[in-house]
């Protein structure tokens, strides 16, 4: 029990200890020798920046910044994502399907394949369903009851 509490302590004492202390303190000192010692502490909490900071850097301290590397060019360049697709509102009331020229009413409109009803061109008209092609994308539309 003793040996674990002791190593769990030197877990956290040991990197304690390497960040707020650069050298170790002398068995021996006297007052001054002691306050040297004590102006070569860190204090954890406080910001290590140098003297001349620069506005970025001051950003920083404040919680303000930016990013801090610089953005590149290819990056600044880059198109934003295409929108999401979104099919037209189309009703489809009955379909003609088995002749030699298929044929749907859609929106109350009479329509063939290869017709375009609402920028949505007719690609296919089946069995109870038809088949649009809008924005380079293909979306089937049942027939309504």
């Amino acid at each position: 029990m003793r040996i674990t509490f002791l190593f769990i302590f030197g877990l956290f004492i040991g990197p304690w200890q390497a960040l707020c202390v650069e050298e170790s303190a002398p068995a021996q000192m006297d007052e001054s020798a002691f306050s040297v010692f004590l102006s070569q502490l860190k204090n954890p909490f406080a910001v290590q920046m140098p003297a001349g900071k620069t506005n970025d850097q001051a950003a920083k301290a404040a919680g303000t910044a930016g990013p801090s590397l610089p953005v590149p060019a290819a990056v600044k360049t880059q198109t934003p994502p295409p929108k999401p697709f979104v099919a037209p509102k189309l009703k489809v009331s009955g379909v003609l399907w088995a002749g030699p020229k298929p044929q749907a009413i859609v929106n109350d409109l009479v329509v063939g394949i290869g017709d375009v009803v609402q920028e949505a061109n007719v690609a296919a008209i089946r069995k109870g369903e038809v088949e649009f092609n809008a924005q380079g994308k293909n979306f089937i539309v049942e027939v309504q009851k």
